[in-house]
């Protein structure tokens, strides 16, 4: 299998972890100029934006450190354009991250803010 087709199973994985959390999916690969967001979902008062990473194993790095400074702008930039495409400015935001590896499922709440960047 490709990159491509493991990283759409890696989403599809993350989708499922999602919603088992009680969380509702709004939209998948929001994409715009500048940014794209894995996951958009609503947890209670929450918009979350969810970047999703898999890994086979961590020979080019832990998950999660892929999501850099400049990746992180890249989402939030995209989260801006959402939340006002959507009329949603009024809403709090999250951003989380999931690392799927070997099927295994890691969970980041509040993995950074829009303060960070």
């Amino acid at each position: 299998m490709n990159t491509r087709g493991k990283g759409t199973l890696g989403e599809q994985q993350a989708c499922e972890y999602v919603i088992g959390r009680g969380m509702r999916i709004l939209e998948r690969n929001f994409s715009c100029r500048g940014g794209e967001i894995d996951i958009i979902a609503r947890d209670g008062a929450y918009i979350v934006f969810i970047e999703v990473k898999s890994r086979e194993n961590d020979r080019y790095g832990y998950g999660a450190e892929a999501v850099n400074y400049t990746k992180r702008r890249r989402i939030a930039h995209a989260a801006k354009v959402y939340l006002y495409a959507r009329g949603l400015t009024d809403w709090d935001v999250r951003f989380d991250v999931i690392v799927i590896r070997n099927g295994d499922t890691e969970y980041i709440e509040n993995a950074f803010d829009m303060t960070d960047i």
